[in-house]
């Protein structure tokens, strides 16, 4: 795991940009990592094949953790293995040690109540417990049974960080305890006030994320919706959990039509156009492609609706683009900047533009009754190493939110991979919309 900057804490895979047992050459992509807003690219140091990867899509470790291996096809790996595992907490290097600090326990303390076969017996053996050799250390210094603690590491590996979380929450008698969820989620929930028992996790394994903290403390201190629609609707709390959110990033080819989109649509037609406003010409032809996500939940029935009712969320408030997909990009600029909540028809989907929220996530709620919303962010960097340095790209970052009463995450990431490919021909669809 590369680090992409001095305060980088951990990075998260992305995605494998080739498969295990798939040949590569120096300098090919093999895979790609996230921390904060950064982007980085993985790219092999030599020819070879990737012949293991540690890692999982979704699963965060700290910079310098292995997170996979290339080389020769027929190259020993033993050493390489051995390495790795000790680093990712393998199983196997957990025996070893706990076998090691058992017999180092026989020589120091003779005293000690042993077993048939010679081993010395504990309330609760950790032998078997997957963890990292600096957890088990960990563990140690602070008294805390490695068998009563959830691991977020590598594969569920206990790393030092899930060790000293235990320790506070027995310290503090956290009513979460039993609750997974990431140290740095634990903080924040701390300073927010919230509980984490009420969260729904979105991490890996269900675990929950600083970013579940967050998006919890804004529904509790402003409601589920933040702005009004023609209708105000809000989530009900108690019914808060039953949305979930799916994230996916721009190619540079796709990132760079949008912006291209936008300069053009400046030049030729409107001058105050905006990102935002080819965007929602983008989410209308994906809309059209995936329609599952273009409608409203009622009465336990999922309603798939054909005009395509966009509410449009930035720092001015709510506006509703009706039958955004008989608009020109001029009637849509029109249509968000004027008052029309009024008669506005009831939404049937919600985009949201992260850097006109100012970072309150407006994009995380989805509008009821309508069953999806999405928040993008078009202001991050995408740092690609070169010959020369690094080179920082544009980086345009996709998060839908739905509602899992109508929708799945299946239906998420084909909606996501509908709004990727109408993205990567924005031109087209901004001349297109003043065609009849």
């Amino acid at each position: 795991m590369p680090k992409l900057g001095l305060e980088m804490e951990q990075g998260t895979l992305l995605e494998w940009a080739v498969d295990a047992g798939d040949p590569v050459s120096e300098g090919d992509l093999v895979a790609e990592i996230e921390s904060e807003k950064s982007i980085g690219e993985v790219d092999a140091r030599e020819d070879g094949v990737l012949r293991r990867t540690y890692l999982d899509v979704g699963d965060a470790v700290p910079p310098g953790t292995p997170i996979g291996i290339v080389a020769a096809a027929d190259a020993d790996l033993s050493d390489l293995e051995a390495e790795a595992e000790a680093d990712l907490g393998d199983e196997g290097a957990a025996d070893a040690m706990a076998e090691a600090a058992a017999e180092a326990a026989d020589e120091s303390e003779p005293g000690t109540p042993t077993s048939d076969d010679g081993t010395a017996e504990t309330e609760a053996s950790t032998a078997d417990v997957k963890a990292s050799p600096r957890a088990r250390k960990r563990a140690e210094e602070l008294g805390v049974d490695l068998a009563a603690v959830d691991g977020t590491g590598p594969q569920d590996s206990i790393t030092e960080e899930d060790v000293e979380a235990a320790a506070e929450r027995v310290d503090e008698g956290d009513s979460a305890a039993e609750v997974k969820a990431s140290p740095r989620a634990r903080k924040r929930a701390e300073e927010l006030g919230v509980d984490l028992t009420t969260v729904e996790g979105t991490g890996p394994q269900d675990s929950i994320t600083e970013g579940d903290v967050e998006a919890a403390a804004e529904r509790t201190d402003e409601g589920p919706t933040a702005e009004p629609t023609p209708e105000p609707r809000r989530i009900d709390p108690s019914t808060a959990e039953r949305y979930r959110r799916e994230t996916a990033v721009l190619d540079a080819a796709a990132a760079d039509a949008l912006f291209d989109a936008t300069t053009a649509a400046r030049e030729a037609v409107a001058e105050d156009a905006s990102v935002t406003d080819v965007t929602l010409l983008v989410v209308s032809a994906a809309l059209s492609a995936y329609p599952r996500c273009n409608a409203t939940y009622a009465d336990a029935t999922h309603q798939i609706h054909e005009g395509h009712h966009v509410a449009v969320r930035d720092e001015a408030g709510t506006a509703v683009v009706a039958e955004a997909a008989t608009r020109s990009l001029s009637e849509v600029i029109e249509r968000r900047e004027a008052d029309v909540t009024a008669d506005a028809p009831t939404p049937t989907f919600t985009l949201s533009n992260a850097a006109d929220a100012d970072g309150t996530g407006a994009g995380r709620v989805v509008n009821p009754p309508a069953v999806a919303a999405l928040e993008f962010d078009p202001v991050g960097q995408r740092a690609t190493p070169t010959d020369d340095g690094v080179r920082l790209d544009r980086l345009v970052t996709l998060h839908v939110t739905y509602d899992t009463r109508a929708l799945d995450a299946t239906d998420a990431r084909a909606f996501l991979d509908a709004v990727a490919e109408a993205a990567g021909r924005a031109p087209a669809l901004v001349t297109e919309s003043y065609l009849d």
